[in-house]
């Protein structure tokens, strides 16, 4: 069963500390002493007044510099970032935190560089992001999947529960570490502090894909967090619902499963060099916002969130993830600010098209569409105006597009039974590869990942061998207006090309 939730009383803040924003204090100041630039970047912090970068704003060009001793290095913090960091890592519960500034990706290759060696195994869900396929690649790692818990009704996966986790541990005692998202794109949330209590019995560190969870930390109506859970480390995307840039994330570490200044390795060695200040700084200020505002802002968020689902549910032809079905169906969580809304075929529209009909006709931007749905993310940003906008914008288009007696049919997603892994991700990055029509390759050792995306729900894995199976599907997708990721062709797939030729 899961735990109760747990959150930190927002008393226990140290409001006075968390008001000041280290890097970007810095930064005005700097910004106000008009320093002749002789050093990088080129723009000279805004001295071409003609350059079209001004329409951004002569504060963003003179924010935009290098590493100095008044704002400190990124690659060995001992001023104002360190400060900063330390202050984030507070407020997250963490005993580190790492501003990243190539997005969670550079986090979940940092996780697995840091902890797993050439050869581990690393036990993680099957509907993981295609960066952890790519660190996994890089660093040799071995993936043990483990297939996610499947929604049938809406079509998508969720995510892992406790007993597939134990199961598969007892099945591979000797696995490196165990890696959870918290949430999936959906929303779908596992008992991550059973889990992580169950994987530190057996010695595994447990690492977090928490891009969709930066705001977890601030309402008991929402998932523990991966540092209130125990986890040992997670890559969080401030700039998804914490209102950061985009691309700014961080990567929080506790406990002593985690070689610490091995992850400070990893980071300068994946990082650029000349590390964005307007990304950290963007991370500073989001953090104090966060820590004096958050937990006020979705105490006022999620009642209307709630009080929205309940009034998508009244729309002839749209239906709203249930969080307490789920919990019963699935038993996980559900993250009750994703927005994830089904349309049913007494809707003549897909999911594709309504997501299209939203932005052309009622201005709306969502995450993303799927055949049979439509999801949105919200945020610390968003308030009860504009949740008002997206329900009005669905009651117009039932009334516009509803049909009484349409037949309501299944989705078209499925899930996929897990092939052979016949070759390691790396083995597969180095190989020689040849392009073959789609049902000519059964047998073969696929090349590349397949995947439709988002969110990006796995076909076959580099280094699987194809099956009927996986061929029928694809070629049934090929007839959907469905992104596909990993083919430029899709009729054809690329297989290893066999040794000897």
């Amino acid at each position: 069963m899961l735990k109760p939730i747990e959150i930190k009383s927002f008393t226990q803040i140290d409001t006075i500390k968390h008001s000041s924003t280290p890097l970007f204090d810095a930064l005005k100041l700097y910004e106000s002493e008009n320093v002749t630039s002789f050093d990088v970047p080129g723009h000279k912090r805004g001295l071409d007044p003609q350059s079209e970068l001004y329409y951004y704003g002569q504060s963003t060009l003179r924010h935009d510099v290098n590493s100095m001793p008044q704002l400190d290095n990124y690659d060995n913090p001992k001023g104002v970032i360190k400060e900063a960091q330390h202050l984030l890592a507070d407020l997250y519960l963490a005993d580190d935190a790492h501003f990243l500034v190539n997005g969670t990706t550079e986090g979940i290759q940092t996780m697995i560089f840091s902890v797993c060696r050439p050869g581990d195994k690393l036990i993680l869900p099957r509907n993981v992001h295609k960066s952890v396929l790519n660190a996994m690649a890089l660093a040799d790692v071995t993936p043990i999947y483990v297939t996610p818990e499947f929604d049938a009704t809406f079509g998508i996966a969720h995510n892992l529960s406790y007993d597939q986790v134990k199961r598969t541990i007892n099945k591979h005692p000797d696995a490196r570490a165990v890696f959870i998202m918290n949430p999936t794109y959906f929303g779908a949330v596992s008992d991550l502090a059973s889990i992580t209590e169950l994987a530190h019995m057996h010695h595994m560190p447990v690492l977090v894909d928490e891009a969709h969870g930066a705001h977890f930390r601030f309402s008991p109506q929402l998932p523990l967090s991966s540092m209130e859970a125990g986890a040992d480390m997670a890559a969080t995307s401030l700039h998804k619902t914490g209102g950061s840039f985009t691309q700014s994330s961080a990567l929080l570490v506790q406990g002593d499963l985690v070689d610490k200044r091995k992850v400070k390795s990893v980071i300068n060695m994946l990082t650029s060099t000349s590390a964005s200040y307007l990304l950290m700084s963007s991370l500073d200020i989001a953090r104090k916002n966060l820590a004096l505002n958050g937990y006020q802002r979705f105490e006022q968020l999620m009642p209307a969130v709630q009080a929205f689902k309940r009034a998508v549910n009244d729309i002839p032809g749209f239906h709203m993830l249930d969080g307490f079905v789920f919990k019963e169906l699935y038993q996980q969580q559900l993250d009750e600010s994703k927005l994830t809304i089904y349309i049913d075929t007494t809707i003549e529209l897909s999911g594709f098209e309504v997501y299209k009909l939203l932005r052309s006709d009622y201005n709306i931007q969502m995450e993303l569409a799927e055949p049979n749905l439509i999801m949105g993310i919200v945020s610390i940003a968003d308030n009860e105006d504009v949740l008002n906008r997206l329900l009005h914008a669905l009651q117009s288009i039932s009334r516009r597009y509803h049909q009484s007696d349409g037949a309501v049919h299944s989705p078209v997603l499925k899930q996929l039974n897990i092939p052979e892994q016949a070759m390691g991700l790396r083995e597969v990055l180095y190989a020689d590869k040849r392009p073959v029509n789609i049902e000519q390759a059964v047998g073969e050792i696929c090349a590349e990942s397949l995947m439709i995306y988002p969110p990006g729900i796995p076909i076959v894995m580099a280094g699987e061998r194809i099956t009927q199976e996986i061929i029928d599907y694809w070629q049934f997708i090929n007839n959907q207006p469905i992104l596909k990721i990993g083919t430029e062709n899709s009729n054809q797939v690329y297989i290893v090309e066999k040794r000897g030729k």
